[in-house]
């Protein structure tokens, strides 16, 4: 405990913070998740969801994570207990969450580290077809649910992403706040060229079509709403305890408001670039193939969207080795800034828990998601990360989360304390319109969407669990059963151990 007290307030700067927070905010699910999941959800219709998700519940809830780490000075579970001695589990809920997330989360890299290699080639190997080489070649993904053989070249990959975590939390969190310093503004540099790039193309007009034109009809459709409310969660790591980790590092002093709105808004406009780029390139895709640009992937392969797009496009730059190095580069240090802000917030979590010293936990932690990891490295492994994926950061995962974390803070704790605490550090303030958010509104946007999704999962042709043909669909199985564990594991981890985080709180405080 006393260690990880050494570590609080230690990020040296505000730039620090919130780079390191923008950091984990925009990452891999800006530029890998966000594309895949506007292209299967109808284009510009998941735009209107995804930016009404973030005005009203992405940015007053991470306001709220901030101010309630900041004022405790605790990880989440910590965090949560100081809100009630019955919430503790809410702050939990969202750690085990995180365990989930982070074991195919650093495959993804994993795939990264693979793609910058193979860009040091004389021809890099996705030249002729990106789409072909990636599901084919690279993955040899059988297209179904079955494991199949282990990918060894991404198992390597998968360890060296795990040691470079490892290495980058067990040096602090001052550490972080320089590596963000670089990490954050070259991926958006490399964005922005192949944005232009992208443009550029032939057909580029076709994909920004499909995604900024809505398809109205889509918005009648519960599953486009639920998928932009995860995606605004999932991107802005809201409701995964890591910003309010990450807040209570932070300097007593420092702007509350401002920072939660500069993080919002960074997140929301890497997003919207990062779809331009994909779907200038899916257009282009289309052209060349001659059909629709809905058709160009099957949705089910959404996941590896980001690996065929942006190959394209960078096959198409002059000095391709070399943008390719720069794109891969930046996009590891982005995405790993993402990864282990996760593992960050497991890792205070079990500390200001058990008070075991990070240099034990640490280990520990780096080793079971490399285990972990392996499954999604698979030749079936896209399909269960699709999978899993979606009910972590839908409807039964990580949304719900939310939904709990309103009510346990808006109705059980005194949402005014949080609310003088971040206007007395901020530079604009915000009014009774914010606790009425998190009060009412937010619970309520929330809870309608869950029960709208439940009566749709249950009432849908093919059903959820078993399909017409009276057979169990196992992939759903497996991830209600990952759900449900999930919640069961934070309840029981509220009840045993160390259950009194007051002394901690009151060190830091004093």
């Amino acid at each position: 405990m006393a260690e990880l007290l050494e570590r609080r307030e230690n990020w040296g700067s505000r730039g620090g913070f919130v780079l390191a927070a923008v950091g984990s905010a925009v990452g891999l699910g800006n530029i890998w998740r966000f594309p895949y999941e506007a292209y299967s959800n109808g284009g510009g219709a998941f735009l209107i969801p995804y930016i009404i998700a973030m005005v009203v519940v992405g940015i007053p809830m991470l306001i709220m994570e901030f101010s309630l780490g900041h004022f405790t000075q605790l990880a989440a579970p910590g965090a949560f207990r100081q809100v009630s001695k019955r919430s503790e589990f809410v702050g939990w809920w969202p750690i085990i969450l995180c365990c989930i997330i982070v074991c195919y989360y650093s495959v993804v890299l994993a795939w990264c580290l693979n793609y910058l290699v193979f860009s040091f080639y004389q021809v890099v190997p996705w030249a002729e077809d990106a789409k072909a080489f990636f599901f084919d070649n690279y993955l040899k993904f059988n297209g179904s649910f079955s494991l199949g053989n282990i990918r060894w070249s991404v198992v390597v990959s998968l360890f060296v992403v795990w040691l470079a975590m490892y290495f980058s939390i067990f040096r602090g969190v001052g550490w972080i706040g320089k590596m963000v310093m670089w990490a954050v503004p070259l991926p958006c540099l490399m964005l922005l060229i192949l944005t232009i790039r992208g443009l550029t193309l032939e057909g580029a007009v076709q994909g920004l079509e499909y995604y900024l034109e809505p398809d109205w009809e889509s918005l009648k459709n519960v599953v486009v709403w639920r998928h932009a409310f995860g995606q605004v969660f999932f991107s802005m790591t809201v409701a995964f305890g890591v910003m309010v980790t990450y807040a209570s590092f932070l300097h007593r002093k420092s702007d509350i408001n401002n920072n939660a709105l500069i993080v919002g808004i960074a997140d929301l406009a890497v997003s919207f670039i990062a779809g331009i780029a994909v779907f200038a390139t899916m257009g282009s895709l289309a052209v060349k193939q001659g059909v629709e640009v809905s058709q160009v992937l099957d949705k089910s392969q959404g996941p590896g969207l980001a690996f065929v797009a942006f190959p394209a496009a960078l096959s198409n730059l002059p000095a391709t080795q070399f943008f390719s190095v720069l794109f891969f580069t930046a996009l590891i240090l982005l995405g790993i800034n993402s990864a282990f802000s996760m593992t960050e917030s497991i890792l205070a979590s079990l500390c200001d828990k058990t008070g075991w010293p990070s240099k034990w936990v640490l280990p520990a932690l780096s080793v079971v998601g490399f285990g972990f990891g392996i499954f999604f490295t698979t030749e079936g492994g896209l399909s269960w990360l699709g999978t899993i994926d979606g009910f972590v950061n839908g409807t039964w995962g990580i949304v719900l989360v939310g939904l709990v974390e309103c009510i346990a803070i808006g109705w059980f704790y005194k949402l005014h304390v949080l609310r003088r605490h971040a206007n007395a550090r901020s530079d604009w303030q915000i009014g009774l319109w914010w606790e009425w958010l998190i009060k009412y509104i937010i619970p309520l946007v929330l809870g309608s969407l869950f029960i709208w999704s439940l009566y749709d999962d249950f009432t849908k042709e093919g059903g959820l669990i078993i399909n017409n043909d009276g057979q169990a669909i196992w992939p759903n199985i497996v991830g209600l059963t990952l759900m449900a564990g999930a919640f069961i594991t934070a309840v029981i981890l509220s009840m045993v151990g160390r259950t009194d985080y007051s002394d901690g709180q009151e060190q830091e405080n004093g």
